[in-house]
């Protein structure tokens, strides 16, 4: 089987915003949080307790999910260890229209339930917005989630991180009619080339279908800028699909603004451009 990708530049670009739109909105509004929660940091020798941090988050979290500007299912900041007066970790994080806070039984099960999570370590570390999964929320929902962090920052120390969650099933009628229109097999992608969405049915969310798509790009250099200034990453690359996954064709990869997602189709092999 041979394809033909029906996305003309003008179609690319749109869906690309479409897309990346989506998870920009969604990092802007806990973004916002940000001056909030950091102004309850400021004084390192005085760090709030834990109270004070939930009273704090909580209205904005109910303003996020209760809006219904986006599908959010849950929202909070997670501070980072010994931020806060009176814990090693604190969670300050709400589920569902209800708010239901999530509770952690132990500073082990906190331990364990963030300190090595990509969600909260990429932030961390990077000090740039980023957006993890598909992966499945065994903490809060047992569902297929992505979660989109912000650091909070106070005058270059790292205090934790805001952040939301969405359900990957949340975002099929809002991206897949955009991943259509650009091609029929069209997926949207993690860093590591796992699908998020697919709007080809064979095609599930987690399968590893571009591994190497990334590695076309230039690194970011941990301030959300492209290390090589040089490099356009605006031109879709090509890569080889993993497996036997469209035989006989290869992927192209646009990738969505400098986030880490990319959009990615299959293309007949002897049409594909120079990556």
């Amino acid at each position: 089987m041979s394809f033909e990708s029906t996305g003309t530049v003008a179609a690319q670009a749109e869906a690309l915003q479409q897309v990346s739109g989506f998870f920009r909105g969604i990092l802007a509004e806990v973004s916002g949080w940000v001056p909030e929660l950091a102004s309850l940091f400021e004084d390192q020798g005085r760090p709030p307790r834990a109270k004070a941090v939930n009273a704090a988050t909580l209205p904005l979290v109910a303003e996020l999910v209760n809006g219904h500007r986006w599908p959010v299912v849950g929202a909070g900041f997670v501070a980072a260890n010994s931020a806060i007066a009176d814990t090693v970790w604190h969670m300050a994080w709400w589920q569902g229209e209800a708010l239901e806070p999530l509770v952690l039984p132990s500073v082990a099960a906190a331990t364990d339930a963030y300190v090595r999570r990509e969600w909260f370590t990429t932030p961390m570390e990077k000090g740039e917005p980023h957006v993890t999964g598909p992966y499945v929320d065994f903490l809060c929902t047992d569902e297929y989630t992505m979660t989109m962090t912000v650091p909070v920052t106070v005058r270059g120390r790292s205090v934790g991180v805001a952040g939301a969650d969405v359900f990957v099933e949340s975002l099929e009628p809002l991206l897949l009619p955009v991943l259509r229109e650009l091609d029929p097999a069209a997926a949207l992608i993690n860093h590591v080339g796992r699908v998020v969405i697919s709007a080809d049915p064979q095609v599930a969310a987690g399968t590893l279908l571009a591994p190497d798509a990334f590695s076309t790009f230039p690194p970011s250099d941990g301030g959300g800028n492209q290390a090589e200034l040089s490099v356009d990453t605006d031109t879709p690359r090509t890569v080889q699909p993993r497996g036997d996954w469209y035989a006989g064709s290869e992927l192209s990869v646009l990738r969505c603004d400098r986030l880490p997602l990319a959009v990615v189709h299959p293309i007949a092999a002897d049409r594909s451009a120079v990556s």
